[in-house]
């Protein structure tokens, strides 16, 4: 739980260490299943290798902060959520632009329908007053056609003394406003026919316009629902921000807890170090004035022996002095005995930090055990320090003396409570307290601690069997 090296990373990475355990379990199950008997019996070995690795994994998450996992999953979740958001307002934003761009469409061939509409009306009208102006004029040379070469007109030519050359010229001019009247006529029909002309594509041109009006009203409405729709979005998009930014907030508050939490271990560590070197010291002091002592007593009785009778010295009631004897802590012949029979679940060792970044000791060794589970003493020895920390929980440290020419203390961790007290003398067997889950701990467990001359070891490699 403590000894923190160099901060690599403060990026958050449990979701892809979670990631990780899946994908490994699913991978070796998927390749046993396709391999022969004999091939699969090769794979033993990587079988095991992966399978520690997915341990690893799966306790590297155990060890990270409830709170900071929490926090780092919400805000996964938020960032998601704003992604999503985006991308909707992003693809309304792309309707609403299209709308815009065919509102401008519609608009311009609404003008377009209008202006040739208000063309085909001018043209009817040009045609209207041509065919007015010719039938006007045709009805002028009818007229004088008609009186020209009436039956009256002719009747009163053979009764006037009208020469030869006179009758001809009069017939001439007849002929010229016949002739005359019947282009008339042509024209007056060719006119007709551009008039209908020039009102059919009027009235297509007023269906056109009329057609355009309509599309342009209705774009013009879709693009007003495009656009409020994309002014939902943008406001829910604010939301998603807002929370994304509360969420980070709480992410990097939780983060800079996780830092504190883990500082505050690497200070609690260094402390326990310090105060049982201090006992050690103390210990030592005290063997050595023991020591020095005993050599002084001895000193003196070998005076009184030198100043007294032979006789005095060999008699019966003569008492000898005995050497000084250190006590040391019982143990069995494999070491220190296991304080809970529960499976290791977690190795003394470095490992990295599932949320910091870090590379970081794991002091001690995990047991897996059920809550009150009763907790038994390694060895003989004195209860040294019993109190409560906010990451290794209820805590208590038994000073064993010198075992094998070597200090030795062991810690246990995260119990529910513990039943000795400071000062007290324990032996090997003795239940001092109930597996639990306190502290910086995510399920009942104890975390086993030794310590050799003051400084930690690994529990299992020496003291432990």
């Amino acid at each position: 739980m403590n000894r923190v090296f160099p901060l690599q990373s403060p990026t958050l990475r449990i979701a892809r260490v979670v990631r990780g355990i899946a994908a490994s379990a699913v991978g070796v199950a998927l390749l046993l299943s396709s391999l022969t008997p004999a091939q699969a019996d090769r794979l033993d070995d990587r079988r095991a290798e992966l399978g520690t690795s997915i341990a690893e994994q799966a306790r590297a998450v155990e060890h990270a902060s409830a709170e900071l996992a929490a926090a780092n999953a919400a805000l996964t979740s938020a960032r998601t959520e704003l992604a999503t958001a985006e991308a909707r307002l992003e693809a309304a934003e792309a309707v609403r632009r299209e709308a815009q761009a065919l509102d401008e469409t519609r608009a311009r061939e609404l003008a377009d329908a209008e202006h040739a509409l208000k063309q085909a009306k001018a043209d009817v009208a040009a045609a209207q007053a041509a065919l007015d102006s010719v039938e006007a004029r045709t009805s002028e040379e009818i007229i004088v056609v008609t009186q020209q070469s009436g039956p009256l007109l002719q009747l009163a030519l053979l009764m006037t003394d009208v020469s030869a050359a006179e009758l001809n010229q009069r017939a001439q001019l007849s002929r010229t406003l016949f002739d005359s009247s019947a282009l008339e006529l042509d024209e007056l029909q060719s006119r007709r026919f551009a008039l209908d002309a020039a009102k059919a594509l009027a009235d297509e041109a007023q269906a056109a316009a009329d057609q355009a009006r309509k599309a342009a009203a209705q774009q013009l409405a879709d693009s007003v629902a495009k656009e409020a729709a994309a002014d939902v979005l943008r406001v829910e998009v604010a939301d998603r921000v807002a929370v994304r930014d509360a969420a980070a907030e709480q992410a990097a508050n939780e983060l800079n807890a996780e830092q504190q939490r883990q500082d505050a271990l690497e200070a609690e560590s260094a402390d326990v170090d310090k105060r049982i070197a201090e006992r050690i010291s103390a210990q030592k002091a005290a063997e050595m004035e023991a020591a020095e002592k005993g050599r002084n007593d001895r000193r003196a009785l070998d005076t009184v022996k030198q100043a007294s009778p032979p006789a005095a010295r060999q008699g019966p009631g003569a008492s000898r002095a005995q050497p000084a004897r250190k006590t040391v802590a019982s143990t069995n012949s494999s070491g220190l005995q296991r304080p809970v029979s529960g499976r290791l679940s977690s190795a003394y060792g470095m490992r990295l930090h599932p949320v910091l970044g870090i590379r970081k000791l794991h002091d001690g060794t995990d047991f897996a055990a059920t809550c009150n589970t009763p907790i038994k003493a390694a060895a003989a020895g004195t209860v040294a320090e019993r109190y409560f920390n906010a990451g290794y929980g209820n805590r208590l440290m038994i000073d064993h003396g010198e075992v094998d020419g070597r200090y030795v203390t062991t810690g246990y961790n995260h119990a529910t409570r513990y039943v000795v007290s400071v000062g007290q003398q324990v032996s090997q067997g003795q239940t001092i307290g109930y597996v639990g889950s306190t502290g910086y701990s995510t399920g009942c467990h104890l975390h086993l601690m030794a310590w050799e001359n003051g400084g930690t070891v690994d529990p299992m490699a020496k003291w432990f069997r």
